[in-house]
């Protein structure tokens, strides 16, 4: 049986797949901003000399980390309903953030490594030298070391949201409309593996490659 070519143009220009396309983007960042603003509390727990906090962090890390994405998308969407019944009647509980808690959970986990590297890499002199100035630990924090922390973690931080952007496809096993949700319905009415295959595989590259150009930006910036 031959590649359909017009079949493969219909895939691209189809409709759910352009709602799938932008669900997987839009559950994407909203796990990446979640993540982020999580990840840098547990490292600085990572890096604290007080070993309860410190414990504590690991501990997390250690579980999310182990953790198959895929078991803990299915922990919260099958699971907690059971432990709180209120849920299954909750209209908030949709799909969409049951994968966005999932996702979040382990990626703070790994973005929380990254930070904690990257902190460790500034020079304590540079928070003594803020200290001297006049800054608050926090303000030293937000503006001295966390800016120098940053251009450090930028590379593997865009890597983790690339895995992100790609680990929504999980998202189709609890019914989440994203973009392997609609090839997989449409597979299964017509049979045609090789053009919705390849359909899917230019939506994640055209999406991957304009996140890979925003990171060669902002890394250029903050040079």
């Amino acid at each position: 049986m031959s590649f359909d070519f017009s079949l493969f143009l219909s895939a691209l220009i189809a409709p759910a797949m352009l709602i799938g396309a932008l669900i997987a983007m839009v559950l994407s960042i909203v796990v990446f901003a979640a993540s982020f603003l999580g990840c840098l509390p547990m490292a600085l727990c990572l890096n604290s000399d007080r070993r309860g906090r410190r414990t504590a962090a690991l501990a997390y890390v250690w579980v999310f980390r182990a953790a198959p994405m895929i078991l803990v998308l299915l922990i919260v969407w099958n699971g907690t309903p059971q432990l709180l019944p209120s849920l299954l009647k909750a209209g908030w509980f949709t799909p969409f953030f049951a994968a966005a808690v999932s996702f979040t959970l382990v990626t703070i986990a790994y973005m929380a490594e990254i930070m904690k590297s990257a902190l460790r890499s500034i020079p304590k002199g540079q928070s003594e030298a803020g200290w001297a100035l006049g800054l608050s630990r926090i303000q030293s924090f937000r503006l001295v070391i966390l800016p120098q922390a940053m251009r450090i973690a930028l590379p593997p931080l865009v890597n983790e949201f690339i895995n992100v952007l790609k680990v929504t496809s999980l998202a189709y096993v609890i019914s989440l409309r994203e973009i392997m949700a609609v090839v997989n319905d449409a597979i299964a009415a017509s049979f045609r593996f090789v053009e919705w295959y390849c359909a899917a595989l230019v939506y994640y590259l055209v999406v991957v490659s304009i996140f890979m150009f925003a990171q060669f930006v902002l890394a250029k910036h903050l040079k």
